[in-house]
């Protein structure tokens, strides 16, 4: 190990003998442009990757089935398809000639000293890689360690395997030739259902006679259900469903702790209350009790009351027994009386 460290003796001397006035002084700049840790850790995790994927037993995958559906574009997709079909149309619309010629000025850009400085330490790392001395690289023993990728790193792995195969092995004589027709995109389902609906209505109301209708009476006998009504109808459907498929073997097996509560002391005392009350009333002797007499008590009403009663009916009776047939006809006079000459004169006075 020390012969290592240490420089020969014969090299040492031949360069002490050298003439050192030609030698220039430099300024020696460490560069490793060996790969870091991570880059290795990185490259040996992609290795063991593929060998992991490789020694994959695609047999221990479950089959799937895929189901292929259909989503119509909303509102938002068909307003924004018409305003670029609008956009093309006017691109094809547009005129040339309306364009007015324009020159351009060609700059030539030097590069900059961030771009210089780069390609200066390029080329110093080109040439010290060109002489580098693999023999001063000390030996290091190598720790592999397995990382197994997750499930879905290795279902990713093969999608993208199975991609590249069939890339690579693909023919483009086996595809069909075909005319591509550019196509209106077609708007949703409530919209043609409200278009068509308009459409009907339109020519029903156009063709449409008054005389050909004929008396009827409308009894209302269906109800439609409400959205509240169709969901709650649906999670009743779907409880019914789970339990007829539930099994009674799927539950686990439990046993029932009976806890007793205690009464407060508030509780212990109103039920002591209450059965001494249901004692009392049941001992209670019938015989103790002394005889009593009721006295009537109703008090008249005072005379002047009833004088007052009786003239405040008979009121009531003329007024409802009167009747309008003994009532006179009578003319109304309306009287203007003229002013007089003294209020004339003093109307005239105070005008003045």
């Amino acid at each position: 190990m020390a012969s290592t460290k240490t420089a020969p003796t014969a090299l040492l001397a031949e360069i002490n003998k050298g003439d050192t006035s030609n030698l220039h002084h430099v300024d020696p700049k460490e560069k490793n442009p060996l790969p870091s840790a991570e880059d290795v850790q990185q490259e040996r995790l992609h290795q063991n990757l593929l060998n992991g994927v490789n020694q994959f037993d695609p047999a221990s995958l479950n089959k799937a089935r895929t189901k292929e559906r259909v989503i119509l574009p909303d509102s938002g997709i068909i307003a924004e398809e018409k305003q670029h079909q609008e956009h093309i149309a006017n691109i094809s619309q547009f005129k040339r000639t309306s364009l007015k010629r324009a020159e351009s000025l060609e700059k030539g850009c030097l590069p900059s000293q961030d771009v210089i400085n780069q390609e200066k330490t390029e080329a110093e790392l080109r040439e010290r890689i060109g002489t580098f001395n693999k023999d001063k690289l000390k030996p290091t023993t190598t720790e592999e360690k397995t990382v197994l990728p997750s499930p879905d790193e290795i279902r990713h792995e093969k999608v993208e395997m199975e991609i590249r195969e069939r890339i690579g092995s693909f023919h483009k004589e086996d595809l069909n030739h075909i005319q591509t027709q550019e196509k209106v995109v077609l708007p949703s389902g409530d919209d043609l259902h409200h278009e068509r609906v308009e459409q009907e209505l339109r020519e029903r109301i156009g063709s449409f006679h008054v005389d050909d209708l004929h008396h009827t009476e409308t009894e209302v006998k269906i109800v439609l259900p409400t959205e509240d009504d169709i969901h709650h109808e649906k999670v009743e459907q779907e409880l019914r469903e789970r339990i007829g498929s539930f099994h009674l073997e799927d539950l686990n097996h439990t046993e029932t702790e009976v806890k007793v509560v205690l009464p407060t002391e508030d509780v212990i005392e109103q039920e002591k209350q209450e059965q001494e009350l249901k004692n009392s009333i049941s001992s209670f002797k019938r015989a103790s009790l002394k005889h009593t007499e009721t006295q009537e008590k109703n008090p008249l009403p005072p005379t002047e009351a009833i004088q007052l009663e009786k003239q405040e009916t008979e009121f009531r009776n003329s007024i409802e027994g009167f009747e309008k047939n003994q009532l006179k006809h009578a003319k109304t006079a309306e009287k203007n009386p003229l002013p007089t000459k003294e209020e004339l004169l003093q109307e005239k006075k105070g005008s003045k």
